[in-house]
């Protein structure tokens, strides 16, 4: 259990609504708040895909930071690229077939990007994961975006849920593939002490 000490700390704001993220911080114990900030995920021009990923999330921690000085800010941003062409969240069920048809039966690569701050620390992080899918009929990839699940998730999918029918392997975390690369963030947070002062880890 934490000590007295850890009650008398804020606890860091998600900035994100996400249940995989929220998943995260409930499965290591962290206490926290939510806010979520309104950031345009359109990529730039000529922009790859691990870059856009940390400016999102460093986007996403600076609105929050801004009005909330003092606290520590986790924000984290997902995209899924296949020959660096970022594939965002489908507008229709076509897209996400389209999608799916792009990917399937060959390795695409998830990025995940997070950012911890406080007023003027700001770290940050990129971690990618390697994702292989089976080889796929339209009219399975029809069924899929059909069921809802592909609609507000980077690529087209989401590797904790139905979609898993479809993996065949992933190299690399899959936390990360989640949209929260939690062993990474937990080497940065423990080397900045913060696990202490959050969950009284010694």
């Amino acid at each position: 259990m934490p000590d007295d000490i850890t009650l008398h700390v804020p606890p860091p704001i998600l900035a994100s609504v996400s249940p995989r993220r929220r998943h995260w911080m409930e499965a290591l114990h962290i206490p926290y708040e939510v806010w979520a900030p309104e950031v345009d995920e359109t990529p730039r021009p000529g922009e790859d895909p691990e870059s856009m990923v940390v400016r999102l999330a460093q986007a996403k921690a600076e609105i929050v930071g801004i009005v909330n000085p003092d606290r520590w800010v986790i924000a984290a941003d997902t995209t899924v690229a296949v020959d660096h062409h970022i594939l965002g969240k489908p507008v229709s069920e076509a897209d996400a077939v389209r999608m799916l048809m792009l990917i399937q039966g060959r390795s695409h690569q998830v990025h995940t990007g997070l950012c911890l701050r406080r007023n003027s620390e700001v770290y940050t992080l990129v971690d990618t994961a390697n994702v292989f899918l089976r080889p796929l009929q339209k009219k399975q990839a029809e069924w899929y975006a059909a069921s809802g699940e592909p609609m507000d998730k980077a690529g087209g999918y989401a590797a904790q849920g139905i979609a898993a029918l479809f993996i065949e392997r992933i190299e690399g975390s899959f936390a990360t593939v989640m949209g929260f690369p939690v062993e990474r963030f937990s080497e940065l947070a423990r080397r900045l002490g913060l696990l202490g002062l959050w969950v009284g880890m010694p």
